[in-house]
């Protein structure tokens, strides 16, 4: 599992997302949905609670020892059709926050996300954003510092 998730993680570096920076300045964050899409074509299988699952077709559900997460073919989610979340409504916490991440305490962006502009202020309260360690369930402290440093590499 580590290193499939390695894989990903460099993957989406390559392609340009994954590229987290400090969000100590005002940023307005829209998402441009069916235009990119590079997030669910990159970022593969979302975390997913119990709750969750229950309002997703179980086709879709990945079940292992770690937990539960979104099938992905070569890291893009099983749901995105058509360039679109074909469950937006009901899309798990981790794509809901997305570019959004909460490292040790300090809100973080993914700046190779393509929605972002310095033209207004749209960020949420780190408080509501869940720690990044959220993301790998299993994962040694070990394992999630070395994909927090990578994350974090300019």
């Amino acid at each position: 599992m580590n290193w499939v998730l390695i894989k990903a993680v460099h993957k989406a570096r390559k392609k340009g997302l994954l590229h987290l920076k400090r969000a100590d300045k005002p940023l307005q964050f829209v998402c441009l949905a069916e235009k990119c899409g590079l997030c669910c074509k990159l970022l593969g299988s979302p975390v997913v609670s119990e709750k969750e699952a229950e309002k997703i077709d179980p086709n879709h559900i990945l079940k292992n020892k770690y937990g539960l997460f979104i099938k992905s073919n070569d890291c893009t989610c099983s749901v995105l059709k058509d360039n679109l979340c074909s469950i937006y409504s009901v899309r798990p916490r981790g794509c809901r926050e997305y570019p959004w991440y909460n490292i040790d305490g300090r809100l973080f962006y993914d700046s190779g996300c393509p929605g972002f502009t310095a033209q207004g202020d749209n960020r949420p309260d780190v408080n509501t954003i869940q720690p990044f360690e959220n993301f790998f369930p299993g994962s040694s402290k070990f394992f999630v510092s070395l994909i927090k440093k990578i994350c974090l590499k300019k």
